[in-house]
């Protein structure tokens, strides 16, 4: 079996979980180390978070690294994973159709089985124009074809995070852009934002296809599996907030250590026997 026959068996794998009737859980990396925890959890794919690999390398969220570096370092994490790995590729490193295309080809290139594509610009935060997005939409799956692999394209639709209008205004535009971009040959259509089961499940009904919702977010309390699974949901994932929730934690032990001079956090850490253990596990470099 060629390489590209591997990636895509296992895309269609991943496509396929998307058309069954239980909750994909993807928990998002930024590491090679946050990886292999998830992969040994148990969870058969991974993601990415970009904010959590942007804040990882010392940059803001927000494209700020460019399509190559971040394939550098997503491709990296792809190639040492036990499980396959989706990509938060963020808006597609640039507005036009052609962007989008190539930044398929080259999660395709690294090994994705998938990828998000946000419809809103990263500059600005403002929403791109309807009829440009459903195109961004439609090229990243013409170029997944062009290359034989079923890659799973979850478009995102960002009315809530964009601020497009009130909350009905914003659950209408979810709803007309997250079906037209299913239509344009998304795999799952992804609205962040809303983490009420009331407005989820409205949204699951509404949208009818694959939905995917953010659970984990800091502040809040992520919407349980069960309850994303009696609502609709196919897919929940977490974005950067474990990485913030284990960033958090390093920062309340480091004002423990600088306050009280008191080291007891280690009593509850993973052994580094463990951790070396977890490395030597994952395929080689």
């Amino acid at each position: 079996m060629t390489v590209i026959d591997g990636l895509k068996a296992k895309a269609e794998m991943f496509r396929q979980m998307h058309l069954g009737d239980d909750v994909i859980v993807l928990p998002n990396a930024w590491d090679h180390a946050s990886a292999a925890l998830m992969a040994a959890a148990g969870f058969p794919v991974i993601a990415t978070t970009s904010a959590g690999i942007a804040f990882a390398q010392g940059c803001p969220d927000g494209e700020r690294m460019g399509r190559q570096r971040m394939l550098d370092i997503v491709g990296a994490i792809v190639a040492q994973s036990p499980v396959p790995v989706t990509g938060d590729l963020e808006a597609g490193y640039g507005p036009a159709p052609d962007d989008v295309a190539a930044t398929v080809a080259g999660a395709i290139a690294i090994g994705l089985v998938g990828c998000n594509i946000e419809d809103a610009d990263p500059r600005t935060g403002a929403l791109l124009d309807m009829d440009l997005a459903v195109a961004r939409v439609r090229a990243g799956r013409a170029a997944a074809d062009a290359l034989g692999v079923p890659f799973v394209l979850n478009a995102r639709a960002d009315p809530y995070l964009a601020r497009f209008g009130d909350p009905a205004q914003c659950f209408a535009e979810s709803v007309r852009r997250a079906k037209a971009y299913l239509a344009a040959g998304a795999t799952c259509a992804f609205v962040p934002g809303p983490g009420d089961a009331e407005t989820v499940g409205r949204l699951a009904q509404a949208i009818r296809g694959p939905l995917n919702v953010l659970s984990g977010r800091a502040g809040r309390a992520g919407l349980p599996v069960a309850e994303a699974r009696r609502l609709g949901v196919r897919r929940l994932s977490i974005g950067g907030s474990l990485m913030l929730a284990a960033m958090t934690r390093t920062r309340d032990i480091l004002a423990e250590i600088r306050a009280k001079g008191t080291f007891d956090y280690g009593l509850d850490a993973m052994t580094n026997a463990a951790m070396n253990d977890m490395m030597k596990a994952l395929p080689a470099r």
